[in-house]
């Protein structure tokens, strides 16, 4: 039967899960520049199958499960570690050890998250040397695009990866200033009354070819753009894959927000599900409305920027890829076969807001609104509530944890990273921070996958494997029951195998005072530009020169240095 006339799933039904398969999803959360200690877990993780399956071929006693990565959803930093999967999968590369001699070049997660990316090129100024143009961002995001660049025309010597699905589905959120129109008619009504309303929370997906050789079409929506191994550059869909990442990572005022191309009929195949008087849920179609779109043809194009300042954590978009719309992916440990891991740099909180009106001013108040919108739109019970439910099986969480460089206290999230000062953005500063970050990951997902990544060796998937006495060593015990690993480590049976150390935390590794200089051109370059059209220069220029741009500087340094304090950095 010819390619075109396979028949396509609806996205609210499911084919049946592969037997003796586990297939997983992985969502990963924005992270600014904790995106490299997601880059590091994922370095492990695909590590740890290769070596697995290698040994598999080897004829070697280790479990004979089969696992299946299905999907990658992501938001900001983590749509730029899918775009990354995507491109490097279909090809081997060499992971990264904290021993290890070299630069790390040759592994695109770590070259693009430890080595490429710096605050020295955010803050240069060539961007700006048109007094005539546009400011788009106060950084200047033009190394992003040579990095993309870079990263799309990464390849290596084939490697078969049969644990990867082909199509790969990369789902990226974005926040879509344009915004999409809907018009909603009331039930029941003889007149045309309607309720309109915009939606500017969007996602762009992409099925990736991965060359795996076991393509399966029935896993296209219509709503997947496609995209090809091997590549041929320059491509329009690997163009679109790159430049959706971008968008979502576009941090607003900070990065450069993205013209996003796509087809309109990608639109009309959304859905919401909803509730009858009997309670059977249903999906039921939502139409854009064309009329608040003169002219809309066949391609629709809007500004994109952060997918993170809608929606984060995109865990439902990997978990609805997985289960379809209306499906659910079983929970309970004898059952489990479709599961979804975040990966979480920062999963704390920000700290709570004022809480008397008469100690904040105006602009206090519009900031502690921001921070309301961002923390709203994180806030979802129901996923966190299941995650922390033992019972359920089908959602894992994987954020950084390290012992305090102070006492030894255990740390979690932001703090046990050094990207986490200054609202994530503190990786940026020193290629040391970004990289014991990037080891940290490797770390945690290697204890992650042995001492967390389970199910009851009741499983179905398992249970053959398991009840062999020569893989017992594989197994862990827990309160008296076995339960047996989801990705096992091949390690796991040899006592004298390596463990990935504790990487020693980067303390004075940078000196914020380089920032100063830095700093101050690009403060300046943003005043020449954005004062190029004032009638009143000389005044604008005597309180830029002899007020403003010092304060800012002052007020700049005194944070910085106090974060990187606060986090034992300096």
């Amino acid at each position: 039967m010819p390619e075109s006339e396979l028949p396509l799933s609806r996205p609210d039904t499911t084919p049946p899960c592969r037997s003796g398969t586990f297939e997983l999803g992985l969502a990963l959360a924005g992270a600014v520049s904790g995106g490299a200690y997601a880059a590091g877990v994922l370095d492990f993780l695909y590590e740890a199958l290769e070596r697995w399956y290698a040994a598999r071929e080897r004829k070697e006693a280790v479990p004979t499960h089969d696992v299946l990565l299905r999907t990658i959803s992501g938001a900001s930093a983590g749509s730029v570690n899918g775009l990354l999967s995507a491109v490097a999968l279909p090809y081997a590369f060499p992971h990264v050890h904290g021993a290890d001699e070299g630069d790390g070049s040759d592994n695109p997660f770590y070259d693009t998250w430890v080595r490429r990316i710096d605050i020295r090129w955010l803050l240069r100024t060539d961007d700006l040397t048109d007094p005539d143009a546009p400011i788009v961002s106060l950084l200047d995001s033009r190394c992003l695009d040579r990095i993309g660049e870079h990263v799309l025309r990464f390849e290596g010597p084939a490697l078969s990866r049969p644990y990867i699905a082909s199509p790969l589905k990369c789902i990226f959120t974005v926040t879509n200033l344009r915004g999409m129109p809907y018009r909603v008619p009331f039930a029941g009504s003889k007149s045309q009354q309607a309720h309109s309303m915009v939606a500017h929370a969007d996602y762009l997906r992409f099925a990736v070819d991965t060359g795996q050789g076991n393509y399966e079409r029935t896993w296209e929506y219509p709503d997947d753009l496609r995209v090809d191994h091997p590549k041929h550059l320059p491509d329009r869909s690997w163009t679109a894959i790159l430049r959706a990442s971008l968008a979502s990572s576009a941090f607003p005022g900070g990065l450069r927000y993205r013209g996003i191309e796509r087809r309109w009929s990608d639109y009309t195949q959304r859905s919401v599900m909803v509730p009858d008087i009997t309670g059977k849920v249903s999906m039921v179609p939502i139409l854009p409305d064309a009329s608040r779109l003169p002219g809309q043809g066949a391609t629709y194009r809007f500004v994109g920027v952060d997918g993170g300042a809608m929606d984060n954590e995109p865990f439902e978009l990997a978990r609805v890829e997985l289960a379809g719309a209306l499906g659910r992916n079983p929970r309970g440990g004898d059952e489990v076969n479709r599961i979804v891991v975040m990966i979480d740099p920062f999963p704390e909180p920000d700290d709570l807001g004022p809480e008397n009106a008469d100690e904040i001013n105006v602009v206090e108040s519009m900031a502690a609104l921001f921070t309301s919108w961002k923390q709203q739109a994180r806030f979802k019970p129901q996923e966190v509530a299941l995650a922390m439910d033992e019972t359920v099986y089908s959602r894992f969480l994987i954020a950084p944890t390290r012992p305090s460089p102070r006492d030894g206290a255990p740390l979690v999230g932001g703090k046990a990273i050094a990207s986490g000062a200054l609202g994530g953005f503190s990786g940026f500063f020193s290629e040391a921070y970004r990289r014991h970050d990037f080891l940290l990951g490797r770390r945690n997902c290697q204890r992650f996958l042995s001492e967390h990544f389970l199910v009851p060796v009741t499983n179905p998937i398992v249970k053959a494997w398991a009840a062999d006495p020569a893989m017992r060593c594989f197994l862990r015990e827990r309160d008296g029951t076995l339960f047996a690993p989801v990705i096992p480590l091949i390690e796991a049976c040899d006592p004298a195998a390596r463990q990935d150390a504790l990487p020693a935390w980067p303390k004075g590794a940078f000196d914020p005072e380089s920032l100063r200089k830095p700093l101050r051109d690009r403060l300046q370059a943003l005043y020449r530009v954005g004062t190029n059209k004032w009638k009143d220069k000389l005044l604008t220029w005597l309180a830029w020169r002899f007020y403003a741009r010092g304060k800012l500087l002052d007020i700049a340094s005194r944070r910085v240095d106090r974060a990187l304090r606060d986090a034992d950095l300096w």
